[in-house]
């Protein structure tokens, strides 16, 4: 080892350990510290020295090898975006339910992949990587990762594909969005439940391999950590719920309205053609797909209520599609957060 990689190594862990004591705010990273071109290393349900030696590699080692240092080091590079006018990029990585972020100097790896609350895009033609989305082409949100007969899928509104007249899905064609373009191509849709069934819901494939990552969180960009997605929660009136979409952003909360509301969900269910549970928060057009979820516990996580559905009313009432007879409607099962 080099005299200045050793200084770099020796910096870093020094850093990471005077901010160890810190503690960061609910759904917030704890900041550990800087050296060198990684300029931010934070952690979320980990201690800073969980992620000194992971920092300190990074550090001395070309950005293209970011993601390869993380993965040797146990944690799963998830999404990566570029900063500082292009000139940087922000890494996010998870490990169990602790996240990690870091920023250095260094164009940003192609790195991106399912997660619930990002940005989709539904159309008739065939989406091209890279291309702009086609004209008649539909924005939506993603949901909750699961397994379909072994198979991860990804969920989100049946709405956002359609159904013909003659029951077939009108756009069929999914991608996850990297505006302009139509991003990453997921492909067509492998079950529409509206086809069938009073259930806005519907399955899509998901990316694979070392750079295209899924994961049962709920993304909330780069700058705050994700929320770990544990297991599923009734849609019980007067329950607190929150829900992230891509036009109203992430962290959306209020309440499932309560059996006084009865009329609102009938109402709603009437608009939808489907099964719908209403709420007090408020949503627009494109967020529909979206994760729907119960307030997020002191350690980061979060229970599958629902997938966002439709807007009744002056007041722009959400109202979802609860979770749990989707998945019995697909036989499929949802998929949890490890706790390492």
């Amino acid at each position: 080892m080099d005299a200045a990689l050793k200084t770099a190594l020796c910096a870093v862990a020094m850093l990471l350990l005077n901010a160890a004591g810190a503690s960061a705010q609910r759904g917030e990273y704890d900041p550990c510290g800087a050296v060198g071109d990684v300029t931010i290393v934070a952690v979320s349900n980990a201690s800073c020295q969980d992620v000194a030696g992971p920092a300190a590699a990074i550090a001395g080692a070309p950005p293209d090898q970011a993601t390869t240092l993380l993965r040797a080091a146990g944690w799963t590079p998830l999404r990566s975006a570029a900063s500082d006018g292009a000139a940087a990029f922000d890494l996010v990585a998870v490990r169990g339910r602790s996240a990690l972020r870091i920023r250095r100097r260094g164009l940003a790896p192609d790195l991106d992949g399912w997660m619930a609350g990002r940005e989709l895009i539904f159309a008739r033609q065939k989406l091209v990587a890279g291309g702009r989305a086609p004209r008649g082409a539909v924005v939506c949100t993603s949901a909750f990762l699961v397994t379909l007969r072994g198979h991860p899928g990804g969920l989100s509104a049946a709405h956002c594909g359609g159904v013909r007249r003659d029951r077939t899905t009108h756009r069929r064609n999914a991608a996850l969005r990297r505006p302009p373009q139509a991003g990453i191509v997921l492909g067509r849709v492998q079950r529409n439940l509206a086809r069938t069934r009073p259930l806005d819901a519907l399955i899509l494939p998901v990316p694979s391999g070392a750079s295209r990552p899924s994961a049962s969180v709920v993304s909330r960009g780069v700058s705050r950590p994700p929320w770990f997605v544990i297991g599923t929660a009734r849609a019980l009136g007067g329950r607190r719920v929150c829900y992230t979409g891509r036009t109203s952003g992430v962290d959306r909360c209020g309440v499932i309205l309560s059996g006084s509301a009865r009329a609102i969900n009938r109402r709603a269910s009437r608009i939808s053609g489907t099964r719908v549970t209403c709420t007090s928060i408020t949503a627009r057009e494109g967020d529909s797909g979206g994760p729907v979820y119960t307030a997020p516990s002191a350690g980061g996580t979060v229970r599958a209520i629902g997938i966002t559905t439709l807007v009744v009313g002056l007041f722009q009432t959400m109202c979802f599609t609860p979770i749990e007879p989707v998945l019995d409607a697909l036989n499929a099962r949802l998929v949890t957060a490890g706790a390492r």
